[in-house]
């Protein structure tokens, strides 16, 4: 199944990744502006992110049992990553007078601020099950940066990106959109460098894009 919010539509939506399988609204009420989300496959949980409401939320894959983790200290929150094994969550908040990501538990234990220092308008967030690094793009620095999840060993990665907007890791690759391209655009990790894009016939800004595992990570030996 892949899962996505629509800020139009003020759902969040699930579907089969079959060609031709029919959405399914799973959450469609209580929601002003959902943007990021975020799957745990182990507790079967999804988490997500609404800059109109100023929460983060969790509820089941099937949107029962849903309540708000946090109310208190957001201001423009965006972009939620999950690490299912270790059972910890990362959100940005692009707040222009102190933008910051943030963490705690998937249960909303231990909120804590990872880094506030140097970023502008954290617009994407990954983490990367097998690397153990949490890596961002900043739509303000021009930057993607990476930090292990207790926020040390801080490092940049590329200084010199256009706009932009979400950004996954798979593979040996950062994935990213970009609405300057108005495409995606691949960045090696290893060594920073743009290696591939790929941009639509039909020019339009991309929002969210994720990645599909052959395996859930961490799912089995």
């Amino acid at each position: 199944m892949i899962y996505w919010t629509d800020v139009a539509g003020r759902t969040i939506s699930r579907a089969g990744l079959e060609p031709g399988s029919e959405p399914e609204t799973i959450i469609s009420s209580g929601l002003i502006s959902p943007e990021g989300l975020a799957v745990d496959h182990l507790r079967r949980a999804v988490f997500w992110t609404d800059s109109g409401l100023d929460r983060i939320e969790r509820a089941r894959l099937d949107g029962s049992e849903r309540r708000v983790l946090f109310d208190t200290d957001l201001v423009n929150p965006r972009a939620i990553a999950v690490d299912p094994v270790r059972g910890n969550l990362y959100w940005t908040d692009w707040n222009r007078e102190a933008p910051k990501i943030e963490t705690s538990t998937v249960n909303g234990a231990n909120r804590r601020v990872l880094v506030h220092t140097d970023i502008g308008l954290p617009n994407g967030l990954t983490f990367d099950p097998f690397s153990k690094l949490l890596c961002w793009a900043d739509a303000g620095t021009k930057h993607l940066e990476c930090t292990f999840p207790d926020g040390t060993g801080r490092r940049l990665i590329q200084s010199n990106l256009n706009y932009p907007f979400s950004i996954i890791s798979y593979a040996n690759h950062f994935y990213h959109t970009d609405w300057r391209r108005d495409g995606v655009i691949a960045v090696n990790k290893e060594t920073g460098a743009f290696t591939d894009e790929y941009l639509p016939e039909q020019r339009s800004h991309l929002y969210g894009i994720t990645a599909v595992y052959p395996y859930c990570p961490g799912a089995r030996k």
